[in-house]
């Protein structure tokens, strides 16, 4: 996105470094889950799952633990 002409802000190009630090984090999580796919199981509570399940099920609560935690709040 380039800015007008004259209005002194830098124009922004291409990912953040946020965006990249998420972007590398998700495809080590993916890996980490691929590689785990072998016969064992996790027990939790009153339920047990394979490995690789208990691993996605782990990223996925920390992915919205994140989200809610990092979210912008609104201030009126």
């Amino acid at each position: 996105m380039t800015q007008p002409a004259g209005s002194g802000a830098p124009a922004k190009r291409g990912l953040s470094g946020r965006a990249i630090g998420g972007i590398v984090i998700a495809v080590l999580v993916v890996v980490l889950i691929a590689l785990n796919r072998g016969e064992a199981t996790v027990s939790f509570i009153f339920f047990s799952v394979p490995v690789w399940v208990g691993l996605a099920i782990t990223a996925a609560g920390g992915f919205i633990a994140g989200f809610l935690i990092g979210r912008k709040r609104y201030k009126p």
